[in-house]
């Protein structure tokens, strides 16, 4: 499983309490084993001289084929989740627990599983982003996985991938939530960054937690000092603002989380 996949799983606490039968029990094990044995750890991108061929296999396909292709192009790609519905849900409770624990908690993820696509490639312009990025993203939309997403580019190499509905329906992004920021902490990142998110939660009624970056990287939001005042900006431009004081290459990850009904905002490098 990639670092998405763990996150998830890591999040992944139900408060719900079911008795299974047997059959029930065995029918979750064969299908957990199957789905896990099709994920891919990383997406894989096969070039030739007119195609990208991409395959992945993930709980978030497209925020992996995101990244991957931010990583090989040394692009800036913001991804934000929605807020997923019952229907865009799978239970990803682990066989040993269950083993352990029969009728104890659930553990739930994204329904996400196997995505395809062939971008082709102008052999005049074989790095454009406007080329490469849009036919990932309406491929996907039609595919069946979870969500649907639109990109909006911030500049020549900068984008932003924002959500449009989910299962339940259309949805209005959260980081478009306009609002005010007055930080001038002359700490670390971290209060500041826990501020935007608090504030955030305050104008959308949904939690917002920050999570940090997971990678050794920590320590640049220990050593960045962000001073930010922005008054009825859209989320995502606060937020824009204050990771470039962070470093210029910094991207963030708004992961939506089933279990605890949260949002998870990270940083992404």
């Amino acid at each position: 499983m990639g670092i998405r996949s763990t996150f998830v799983a890591l999040l992944a606490l139900c408060l719900l309490v079911f008795r299974q039968t047997p059959e029930q029990h065995a029918a979750h094990i064969k299908a957990w084993t199957e789905r896990h044995a099709q994920y891919m750890s990383e997406p894989r991108i096969e070039e030739t001289e007119s195609f990208l061929d991409i395959t992945a296999n993930d709980p978030r396909p497209l925020d992996g084929v995101l990244a991957a292709l931010e990583h090989q192009h040394g692009w800036h790609i913001n991804y934000e989740d929605p807020q997923y519905g019952k229907s865009d849900m799978v239970d990803q409770t682990a066989p040993p627990w269950l083993e352990q624990h029969p009728n104890g908690p659930r553990a739930y993820g994204i329904a996400g599983g196997a995505f395809h696509v062939k971008v082709p490639i102008d052999g005049y312009f074989p790095d454009d982003p406007m080329q490469i990025l849009p036919p990932p993203i309406e491929a996907y939309n039609r595919s069946g996985n979870p969500g649907r997403f639109q990109l909006r580019a911030v500049s020549k190499n900068s984008f932003d991938v924002i959500p449009t509905a989910s299962g339940d329906g259309p949805q209005t992004p959260l980081l478009d939530t306009v609002m005010s920021l007055d930080a001038t902490d002359d700490g670390d990142a971290y209060p500041t960054l826990r501020k935007f998110c608090k504030e955030l939660s305050r104008k959308t009624g949904h939690t917002v937690v920050f999570g940090g970056t997971g990678s050794p990287s920590e320590n640049r939001l220990l050593q960045a000092h962000i001073q930010q005042h922005s008054v009825n900006q859209p989320a995502r431009e606060v937020l824009r603002r204050m990771y470039r004081q962070v470093g210029s290459t910094d991207c963030w990850r708004l992961f939506y989380d089933l279990d605890s009904n949260q949002f998870w905002l990270r940083m992404h490098f």
